[in-house]
């Protein structure tokens, strides 16, 4: 199924923008010139996702104000498409402005925390955000064994979905984003039975943790004496030591991931599944009553 770039879809790409700073700038002879034409691309990247995530969510509203949906697609996708796209894009903006491909500064552990917490629920809204379109589908169009399964057993990928005759077509046509769902499944995802994803504050020189170690044995000290002015003084101290390498972690046994372009690349991914999906279900709204 295809798109004109009305949905921008092109641009939830990264290597749309990386191609294009290919094309337009030589490379390779200054590193600092590099680095900032990487950093224009992943930004552009980032713009792109978010235009064409808001995208996605203005047209999933006016979907559903369309009407024709069952009552329990409606539900899937009023309840859980559009409060998980919501969260998703307000979680996405507020990274950003932590977070956006050149900086440097460490994190304060406060920012550490909030951007953790954002990413987590990125990644758990994604994988969410797949099984409400399953469902909306399934409850839209499939067949009446297909709506009867266990909440388990259905999902876009799984299947029992592709093997209802009325939703071969989309299954089809999502078929192709199955590799990257199983790798965000098996190398992103913070469900309960697995890690949360986390944000290190900041990457350290081998004379840098010296210096932490050291800090963190006269913080512990003036906790035990519960001097806590000097505490938060050598708190903020800390905070400055160090440079900030926009990196996430998952399992530590696995590898680590750069926020960018892995977080919008598979934001992107999941964009072109929603405006698959919401295609579908508009071809198969039920048709409009007569006007009174």
């Amino acid at each position: 199924m295809e798109f004109d770039d009305q949905y921008g879809i092109r641009e939830v790409e990264f290597s749309v923008h990386a191609g294009q700073a290919e094309r337009l700038f030589v490379r390779g002879k200054n590193a600092e010139n590099d680095r900032y034409f990487d950093n224009q691309a992943r930004e552009n990247h980032i713009y792109g996702v978010n235009n064409a995530l808001n995208q996605l969510l203005g047209d999933a509203a006016v979907l559903i104000e369309l009407g024709g949906f069952t009552q329990t697609a409606e539900y899937f996708m009023r309840f859980g498409v559009l409060r998980r796209l919501r969260m998703m894009i307000a979680a996405f903006r507020n990274l950003q402005s932590i977070i956006m491909p050149d900086r440097a500064v460490p994190l304060t552990m406060e920012q550490s925390d909030e951007v953790c917490r954002d990413l987590n629920a990125i990644y758990v809204n994604i994988l969410g955000l797949l099984d409400n379109y399953a469902w909306t589908i399934v409850h839209q169009v499939g067949n009446a064994s297909t709506q009867a399964a266990k909440p388990l057993a259905i999902s876009i990928f799984k299947p029992a979905f592709a093997a209802d005759p009325a939703l071969s077509s989309v299954a089809l046509t999502l078929a192709p984003f199955s590799t990257w769902e199983t790798d965000v499944k098996k190398r992103r995802n913070p469900a309960a039975h697995r890690m949360p994803l986390y944000v290190p504050p900041a990457g350290y020189e081998p004379e840098a943790v010296e210096a932490l170690r050291d800090l963190d044995q006269l913080i512990s000290t003036a906790l035990r004496e519960q001097d806590f002015d000097t505490m938060r003084n050598l708190q903020r101290k800390r905070e400055r030591i160090g440079i900030f390498i926009p990196i996430f972690a998952h399992d530590p046994g696995e590898e680590i991931n750069d926020i960018y372009p892995t977080l919008p690349q598979d934001l992107g991914q999941m964009v072109k599944i929603g405006r698959i999906a919401q295609t579908f279900l508009r071809a198969h709204l039920a048709p409009a009553g007569p006007l009174p």
